[in-house]
């Protein structure tokens, strides 16, 4: 079964998010606030990565899920919303470069646009557009805690997010790259692996140098 972190053990400025260690291929899942708390990201929710026993370790209830962003709309980073909408019915907000990609019968779906607000019972988010992976990636910024939600756009060590797929685009995830490198980051909650509990600036101008090798 997938292992359940809570964050705030490790780093004071991430007090109230969990994390679901996605198996295999599947995402991260990150859980912000315990009463209407918000998901970010949702995983592949196969039989190796259930939601809800995890939640629950938590102490967050299906029905206590008021939101779920999608980083990108990735079978590993959304299908486990499916597996979620049997027990509750969140507001889905994902970019809308995205939206396309979801059921039509999301009557509750949120199309969000850069610089957009997200708000949690955690504090809030900027949303900060970051095509490249997807065209309708987006990274989600706190600038308050300096935390970097950054799904598949970068990750540690200077890597970042594989851009062969239909809406991928080299020349787009450097200008992404180039663009968070600009936001003053000490955090990272990467979409796969460990996150990054200071020092992330540095992570992202590695990442940003290796992408712009392959121009």
């Amino acid at each position: 079964m997938p292992r359940v972190y809570r964050l705030g053990r490790f780093c004071e400025a991430l007090e109230g998010v969990g994390l679901i260690v996605g198996e295999g291929l599947c995402s991260n899942v990150y859980v912000f606030g315990c009463e209407e708390a918000t998901l970010v990201d949702t995983g592949v929710g196969d039989s190796y990565n259930p939601l809800f026993p995890q939640l629950a370790e938590l102490g967050v209830e299906p029905s206590g899920v008021s939101q779920v962003v999608l980083t990108h709309a990735h079978h590993d980073h959304a299908l486990g919303l499916y597996l979620l909408r049997e027990k509750a019915n969140p507001r889905v907000l994902v970019h809308e470069e995205d939206s396309r990609y979801l059921a039509a019968n999301f009557e509750n779906l949120v199309r969000l646009r850069d610089g957009d607000a997200v708000e949690t019972s955690w504090g809030s988010f900027e949303v900060v557009w970051t095509p490249g992976h997807t065209r309708g990636s987006i990274c989600l910024y706190n600038a308050e805690r300096k935390v970097l939600v950054s799904g598949d756009t970068v990750f540690p060590d200077g890597y970042y997010g594989r851009f062969d797929g239909p809406s991928g685009s080299l020349e787009e995830i450097v200008k992404s790259l180039e663009r968070l490198s600009q936001l003053d980051v000490e955090v990272m909650l990467p979409g796969h692996g460990s996150p990054l509990f200071e020092g992330a600036n540095k992570h992202i101008a590695m990442s940003l140098e290796r992408a712009s090798r392959h121009l």
